[in-house]
């Protein structure tokens, strides 16, 4: 057996820590201890430490020195820009893709609609969300701009967990993510870009309509860098329910 070296333990640290951070496993807030996560995932302190300091680069844990560290919690002026820059790159991969749309990129994206309908029905959220996102980058691959999915992927972090919380949400919308990426299917196959546009548009903006509700329901997760916002999402609510997102852990 080869054995492994720091560097490929810190990266491994560093994927399975992120992972639980995307997933909300580890929640927005929640403390992380570089002791406990030694002994959690059976590794010495200073790769997680050096994942954990990656991780802060990433915006995705603060590292207070001599208090400690926590998850980041979901920065809403950061998911404006993250959807601003998603929204643009998608438009793009769309208008290209429409124009000639690829068969096998087409089935492909079926296959991942159904995949998402097991997922709803074993009440698999995360699972839910990866065909999600597995779904998009179909097209993205199809017209070779495959970074720049990445790109997106990467630097859109709190509006995955936002996604996330609000999938996993009473009243999340998984079915009408199902009819809207079933009707974008329609529109790419008629090959009617306006029509597509459309929809995509409308898809992305969705999360937009639930923010406030998010808000008001898990105040302690949400935070801002812009004042304006604090009165566009007054925090009423102070409850953040021990088996918050319990169907996903």
């Amino acid at each position: 057996m080869v054995k492994k070296t720091r560097t490929t333990t810190a990266e491994e640290v560093y994927s399975s820590v992120k992972a639980r951070i995307l997933n909300l496993t580890y929640k927005p807030g929640y403390s992380l201890s570089a002791f406990t996560l030694s002994e959690e995932l059976q590794v010495s302190r200073s790769p997680v430490r050096e994942a954990l300091i990656r991780l802060a680069a990433e915006n995705l844990v603060e590292i207070f020195p001599q208090i400690g560290t926590r998850v980041s919690l979901i920065n809403l002026d950061k998911v404006s820009e993250e959807r601003f820059l998603r929204k643009s790159l998608e438009e793009s991969a769309i208008k290209e893709f429409v124009t000639s749309p690829s068969a096998k990129h087409l089935q492909n994206m079926k296959i991942l609609i159904e995949e998402q309908k097991i997922a709803i029905q074993n009440k698999n959220i995360v699972l839910f969300l990866d065909k999600d996102d597995a779904f998009h980058e179909e097209y993205f691959n199809a017209i070779n701009k495959s970074s720049c999915w990445e790109l997106s992927v990467n630097f859109t972090a709190n509006e995955h967990r936002l996604r996330l919380l609000s999938l996993s949400s009473v009243g999340g919308t998984t079915d009408t993510v199902v009819e809207t990426h079933n009707n974008l299917i329609t529109a790419i196959e008629l090959q009617d870009e306006q029509k597509a546009l459309s929809i995509i548009r409308q898809h992305l903006g969705r999360i937009s309509n639930e923010i406030s509700k998010l808000v008001a329901q898990y105040p302690e997760i949400f935070t801002y860098n812009d004042d304006k916002n604090r009165s566009r999402y007054p925090k009423k609510s102070m409850t953040f329910p021990e088996n918050f997102l319990a169907t996903i852990n």
